[in-house]
């Protein structure tokens, strides 16, 4: 008991004292828990992102130019959601893909937003 009423006073300290030499280690410490925490959960939210992003690499070939812009485009479910309307149904111009290409990515992006629901 005295063991751990001992760790629970050194974890309060830490997160209260402001002394930079604490402060450095628990900005540092807090930092990487929140981006593991980000990456977890935007890992768990874009399943369909990510099986879209596959089909596509694996049906077109891509130049490396066009790889980074669907690993860009198509993060997350929401970006893949802002991209179908943008560019599927709204037919705005896309600096990257036209025509067929485009019409086979429209494809792969709407069978993976019904997949989702």
């Amino acid at each position: 008991m005295k063991k751990f009423l001992l760790l629970m006073v050194i974890v309060l300290v830490f997160f209260t004292v402001d002394h930079p030499m604490i402060k450095e280690h628990r900005d540092t410490l807090l930092g990487e828990g929140m981006s593991v925490l980000g990456e977890t959960s935007q890992l768990q939210h874009s399943m369909a992102a990510k099986v879209a992003r596959s089909e596509i690499e694996r049906q077109l070939s891509l130049s490396e130019s066009e790889h980074e812009y669907i690993q860009e485009a198509l993060l997350t479910n929401k970006k893949l959601d802002e991209f179908y309307i943008r560019y599927c149904e709204r037919e705005e111009l896309n600096l990257y893909f036209y025509e067929d290409r485009l019409a086979v990515i429209c494809d792969i992006v709407q069978s993976s937003l019904q997949d989702k629901k």
